[in-house]
């Protein structure tokens, strides 16, 4: 990642409280038939659980039966088996620590299904359903998860993550409090295939369509898409809302000393962190596409070839105007510019392009 964000504490974190309360203190304490006193524990959810049971609304029933259902599974689990769920709920709600650490493991639906298959689709219909337009989280009753809790939540979190560029890939503006609409908030460990941190807000993160619709869709951070490592290889990723971040730094190489029809196949770009994080930056070029978005970004008409253009075109009035005539000189100050702001313009990989063409010779006729 570009940077992180800050996390925001918020009022939507009771949603994800109730989800905690359902996992330890009724599911996996089943014993004996399923009512309202089973909720007693937490006396808000239970009362919610019993105003929804006189509404006709399909969400309402949704909910209550969900909870009713999973109940039921739970009802023919071991004590053993109940002990490895409580790890595996715990890790899958550790989103920095499976992030960094990669001794935590998670649960999938899959694992769960191969011993346990009738809980693993009572788990699945209701957790896929929790978060989205048709969540019954959408219901006053909850405080209207989509209408009031998010939007009120995307405010204080742009107010307080104000770069308004996509962390992940940094080509892309992100929407923030002066637009109408928000930006999309991505479940960076896949809720399609990890039970339990639907609603964790700290697995939730806003990024850019491109990031998130077309490059990372279901992909997993945790686990490669290697066959030749294993399926059970896992991997370390950025953690989005980690205090703290490395410094990451962009090597730009370039085969072709024709710019205007530079293809992929001329550049290469090395992504490092001085302080390590190897395996981290393959995980990040991995999930979102990064080697193929900025070497696509390098030979664009609207970006790389700008560039480099506006470069000899820039030096060609300042001669004119300032009496410039060493273009070394010319060039420090656009690649110090670039520098200086390298989630502006594409900073980060302008800087390093244009270095690449002076190391190149490419401005030498100039």
């Amino acid at each position: 990642m570009h940077f992180t964000f800050t996390y925001i504490p918020h009022n939507i974190e009771k949603l994800q409280e109730y989800l905690d309360f359902l996992f330890y203190e009724v599911w996996l304490k089943a014993d004996g038939d399923f009512d309202a006193d089973k909720l007693s524990g937490h006396p808000e959810l239970q009362q919610i659980y019993i105003d929804l049971g006189y509404k006709e609304g399909k969400w309402a029933q949704f909910f209550n039966s969900s909870i009713e259902n999973i109940y039921r599974e739970f009802l023919k689990l071991d004590s053993k088996y109940r002990a490895f769920l409580s790890v595996r709920y715990a890790n899958n709600n550790n989103i920095e620590g499976l992030c960094c650490d990669k001794t935590i493991e998670p649960i999938t639906y899959e694992e769960i299904s191969q011993s346990h298959p009738d809980l693993s689709k009572a788990l699945k219909s209701f957790y896929s359903k929790l978060y989205g337009s048709n969540s019954p989280f959408n219901l006053e009753d909850f405080g209207f998860l989509n209408k009031d809790l998010i939007t009120d939540y995307d405010m204080a979190f742009m107010e307080k993550n104000n770069q308004q560029v996509c962390p992940f890939c940094a080509l892309t503006h992100l929407k923030a409090n002066n637009h109408s609409y928000r930006e999309a908030y991505d479940h960076y460990i896949p809720k399609g295939s990890y039970p339990f941190n639907v609603l964790n807000f700290r697995n939730l993160a806003p990024m850019c369509n491109e990031c998130n619709s077309t490059y990372k869709l279901s992909k997993s951070p945790l686990y490669p898409i290697d066959p030749l490592k294993g399926k059970n290889a896992r991997t370390k990723a950025f953690y989005p809302y980690a205090d703290d971040h490395p410094e990451i730094s962009f090597k730009i190489e370039i085969s072709n000393s024709n710019i205007l029809n530079l293809t992929p196949d001329d550049i290469s770009i090395t992504i490092h962190a001085d302080s390590g994080y190897k395996e981290e930056i393959e995980t990040w070029m991995r999930v979102f596409g990064l080697e193929e978005r900025y070497k696509a970004t390098l030979c664009s008409p609207n970006d790389g070839q700008v560039w480099f253009n506006k470069a000899i075109d820039e030096f060609e009035n300042a001669k004119e105007l300032a009496n410039i005539v060493d273009y070394d000189v010319f060039y420090k100050r656009i690649l110090r510019e670039a520098q200086k702001y390298p989630l502006s313009d594409k900073g980060f990989l302008k800087a390093q392009f244009l270095e690449e063409c002076r190391k190149k010779g490419l401005f030498n006729s100039i």
